[in-house]
């Protein structure tokens, strides 16, 4: 899950940095996958103040406008209407930068002079899309740096949240973890607004029938609202967390859902017959049909929310479209409520529709916060939409929650650990988790009752875990048990050697085994320049003197026997340790695999071409063995830089996955060719495995025959030679979408009629639904947006 920085500071009370904070969470069991600074490229941009919009003299959909800043007054030509005078806008003055590597100058539009530009929200990176410049609050404040202004510099914590600690599944709970981890100070929001004189009861009524499903259902009614697009700072707090903005009001449900992880849900009070909502059980023969637009028939027993009509919402997993919120709804009833976990995990496998809410009442969400995420998001809305709230809360609660008390030793926590704890340590590290300690009779003996959140603690030995947590794993002496010796199981890197052979033996190449001890001149051989190698005190030869830092010298070795005895089709791999010495002068060993490939593509056939192997024929050995392996994403390939001692400039190529260097293929040095006097150059791969281990998946993952047809769309442009294809790849497959199954590049073209230094590609991109069969619209939809991610990114042009 992803975590602003910014968004956590604002609850907790900090002055580590954000690589600081993620290594004491990792050390404290919450593990942190990585840090991103999410901060806009974005320098020489401020607030400022349109004083007055003028018709450009030399064009009519162009005006003149004069800006103010601190520095002075500026002359604009902009081309955009939706602004007026008095506005605050964003000025890029010259010298400014913007995403995308844009650099502002001054310049000339149809003979007057533009001293910058009003900015909108694509151009700044704030938004896929814009329609006109953005426009501030009209209290912002002239001259101040749009970054401070908007809150952009911020930092994204990626962080791995079991299904055991669903409290630290929001903003609002990895800041109480992270308070709790530093010993820094937790600070709740306080939620302040005016009610309405009119009673909440007197607009909406709501019973639960179900009660064991449904143990708290609350409500709030606002009237009078205004359903507009929301501000850019809301916007980008969605999108950085992975969330499509909607509205100002489906928009704050979903910022609360974030903050707090309390799914809420906002209906429109005009759409519910009779002013009444039930919470219930489906019967049979119903069906509602969500928000996504699909009717879904509801099997007996399914929980519901429903009006007189029927059900307008599965209870923790989407609402209805009957009664969603529209460009025309003015007054809204927000939901708030706990429901029972394995009641929304059974429906939501049923219907095969999960959601952002269902994720989270799967494992179970605060019933004491319920109440007050609901307020959270109605200060909000208020804030945004405007409108009065209705006097009061439904809130229908039979059964509040009380803490059962777990007895705590603290000599039972020394014996388990295997620590001793100073007086009163383990009681204050419970209290900073926000648990409350009672005092017994007994010396050692304390009664903690967790808070409601923690749903994870229910005995004395989850409570002496999380004394070891905050007190640090690290502090924990190291003590060798005793017990009797038996087999080791294998390892993960013994379970890849034995699936590289396979996969490797499948590709129709030939296990070799080699010495590791090789002569001092062969290890020059290797790749890496920095390898020191590691020499033999007592050789018995000079040509066995050293232990060999890469295998591929010694494939060499094999080729140049093979070619010798009249063998000219050599296809081998040999998987086998290489070293080097480390820091210290200690000798490492790392696992690799290394293949050679030489000779004709098809063999000496009479009814085959006689092609030569080329770099491609080793790059497809390399994808078969990562496809044998379950590596199906995150492979690309970037060109060597710098000198390399083993592979061809301009021919090798560094084989990346999920970012991370793990091996290199090419064609052989022309200088090594020649040394071993080979007619044809060999190609070469080395893999380290060790580095490969990270990637292989623990578990192969399977997906059903599509149900649904695909629809395919081609797309050509032009694009410099120096951008690498993954990058293109990777720019289309981050899009925000579920919906593009494959990307193939089918053609590839230079010379002609495209410019020096670019080149043309073709894709065809193949989309398709798990849910449903695509209509033109979409797929067209998709696909528009696909080129213009392609223009925006890496600034390609489209070929008609």
């Amino acid at each position: 899950m992803l975590f602003s920085y910014k968004w956590l500071k604002e609850f907790v009370q900090t002055d580590l940095d954000a690589d600081e904070v993620a290594r004491r969470l990792t050390l404290a069991g919450i593990e942190v996958d990585g840090v991103e600074d999410v901060t806009p490229e974005i320098t020489g941009v401020v607030t400022a103040e349109i004083l007055a919009i003028e018709k450009h003299p030399n064009a009519d959909r162009l005006a003149l406008c004069k800006v103010r800043t601190a520095e002075g007054t500026y002359s604009i030509v902009c081309g955009a209407t939706n602004m007026s005078e008095g506005d605050k806008v964003a000025l890029a003055l010259p010298g400014a930068r913007l995403p995308a590597g844009i650099k502002l100058k001054k310049t000339k539009i149809r003979g007057v002079a533009s001293e910058g530009m009003m900015c909108s929200e694509a151009e700044l990176g704030l938004a896929a899309e814009s329609e006109g410049i953005m426009i501030l609050p009209r209290n912002t404040p002239v001259g101040e740096d749009i970054r401070t202004v908007l809150g952009l510099e911020d930092s994204l914590i990626e962080a791995d949240i079991l299904p055991n600690r669903p409290d630290c599944m929001s903003i609002r709970g990895l800041a109480r973890e992270i308070g709790a981890v530093t010993c820094a100070l937790f600070r709740d929001k306080e939620v302040d607004f005016e009610e309405g004189a009119v009673a909440v009861d007197d607009k909406v009524k709501v019973s639960v029938e179900d009660t064991e499903l449904c143990r708290r259902y609350t409500a709030r009614v606002i009237e009078g609202i205004r359903v507009e697009p929301s501000p850019p700072w809301l916007i980008r707090r969605l999108e950085l967390h992975g969330i499509r903005p909607v509205n100002n009001v489906v928009d704050a449900t979903n910022y609360v859902l974030l903050e707090y992880g309390q799914p809420l849900h906002a209906f429109d009070l005009d759409r519910i017959a009779g002013g009444r909502l039930v919470v219930r059980k489906a019967v049979k023969g119903e069906s509602v049909t969500t928000i996504d637009g699909r009717e879904r028939p509801l099997k007996e027993g399914m929980l519901v929310v429903s009006d007189e009509k029927g059900p307008q919402a599965v209870a923790g997993i989407m609402g209805g479209k009957d009664s969603e919120v529209s460009d025309s709804t003015r007054s809204i009833l927000l939901e708030s409520a706990w429901f029972e976990p394995s009641s929304v995990r059974r429906t939501s496998r049923s219907l095969g529709l999960s959601s952002d809410s269902s994720y989270r009442f799967e494992r179970g969400v605060d019933i004491e916060s319920v109440s007050t995420a609901l307020d959270r998001v109605t200060a909000i809305i208020l804030e945004l939409a405007g409108g009065t709230v209705a006097r009061g809360m439904v809130d229908i609660y039979p059964t509040s929650y009380r803490p059962e008390p777990i007895g705590f030793r603290v000599e039972r926590a020394e014996a388990l650990l295997g620590v001793e704890l100073a007086d009163g340590e383990a009681e204050n590290i419970l209290e900073r988790l926000g648990i409350r300690i009672q005092k017994t009779s007994i010396t050692g003996h304390v009664k903690a009752s967790p808070p409601c959140y923690r749903l994870d603690l229910k005995r004395e030995v989850d409570l002496i875990e999380e004394v070891a947590r905050l007190k640090g794993y690290d502090t924990i002496p190291e003590t060798m048990p005793r017990a009797p010796i038996g087999a080791k199981e294998p390892g993960r890197l013994f379970e890849l050697k034995k699936k590289v052979r396979e996969g490797l033996v499948a590709c129709s190449l030939m296990e070799v085994v080699n010495y590791s001890f090789v002569a001092r001149d062969t290890v020059a051989l290797s790749g890496v320049r920095e390898e020191r190698p590691v020499h033999i005190l007592n050789p018995l030869t000079e040509e066995q003197s050293v232990m060999r830092t890469s295998l591929v010298p010694s494939l060499l070795e094999n080729l140049k026997s093979n070619l010798s005895r009249k063998n000219e089709e050599v296809r081998i791999f040999e998987c086998r340790p290489a070293f080097c010495m480390g820091e210290g002068g200690k000798t490492e060993e790392r696992w690799k695999a290394a293949m050679l490939l030489y000779g004709y593509r098809w063999g000496v056939r009479w009814n085959q071409p006689r092609e030569w192997l080329d770099f491609y024929d080793m790059k497809g050995v390399v994808e078969r063995l990562f496809e044998s392996l379950g590596i199906e994403d995150g492979v690309a390939y970037r060109r060597v830089v710098g000198e390399n001692r083993l592979l061809h400039p301009g021919k090798g190529a560094v084989v990346l996955v999920d970012g991370r260097e793990v091996g290199v293929l090419g064609e052989l040095r022309p200088d090594i060719q020649e040394r071993f006097q080979f007619p044809r150059p060999p190609y070469v791969c080395e893999m380290d495995l060790e580095a490969l281990e990270e990637a292989v998946p623990e578990v192969r993952r399977y997906e059903p025959v599509p149900r649904f047809p695909e629809s395919s769309r081609d797309i050509a442009f032009i694009v410099d030679e120096e951008i690498p294809f993954a990058d293109i790849m990777d720019s289309i497959l981050k899009l925000d979408t579920k919906l593009i199954e494959n990307v193939e590049l089918f053609d590839v073209y230079y010379g002609g009629n495209i410019p020096a230094g670019k080149r043309s590609l073709a894709l065809r991109i193949i989309y398709r639904s798990a849910e449903r069969t695509l209509t033109y619209q979409e797929v067209e939809d998709i696909h528009s947006r696909v080129a213009a991610e392609l223009v925006g990114r890496l600034n390609v042009k489209i070929r008609m």
